[in-house]
């Protein structure tokens, strides 16, 4: 079996004022994050099909497992409205003072899984904006891209 990624990128000032803005958002998001243990300050913006915009930041808890990253926030609160409003794109931005943050900044596992879910139960793909603030901004057309085998469960 061969699985082939395709990422897609982009300079920043080649995206149109729409797209600029939505990754923007995604870095306002941010500015809402509570990282004081990692200092790794994620937002996310997620975009609906009738225009409607959430927005995400991780939220850290002294009892580690107990946080959450911007693209779950964001996603948990998008997944309510999924029958009357797909989830059309999502973008994650990162800032730190204390790590670098990756140029292709790609959601973690649990965030793939989630989108891969929400991508199943709305029979249609999320497209993944990837940016660290740079001159280059990275797209994947849906979850599948990074995780090709998702878990899922079936009913008998």
């Amino acid at each position: 079996m061969e699985k082939t990624v395709r990422i897609e990128a982009f300079l920043h000032q080649d995206l149109t004022q729409e797209e600029q803005a939505f990754l923007n958002q995604a870095v306002e998001a941010s500015k809402q994050s509570h990282a004081p243990y990692s200092e790794f300050y994620v937002g996310c913006s997620v975009s609906h099909q009738n225009g409607k915009l959430i927005l995400g930041s991780n939220q850290e808890n002294a009892s580690f497992p107990s946080g959450l990253c911007a693209e779950r926030v964001a996603l948990f609160e998008s997944a309510k409205t999924l029958d009357a409003n797909k989830v059309m794109e999502l973008a994650v931005y990162a800032r730190s003072t204390k790590y670098e943050v990756p140029q292709m900044l790609v959601p973690c596992a649990g965030c793939l899984q989630v989108i891969s879910d929400i991508q199943n139960r709305q029979k249609a793909p999320i497209k993944i904006w990837m940016w660290d603030g740079g001159d280059t901004v990275y797209r994947a057309q849906d979850a599948g891209q990074f995780l090709p085998f998702h878990f899922e469960l079936h009913k008998k």
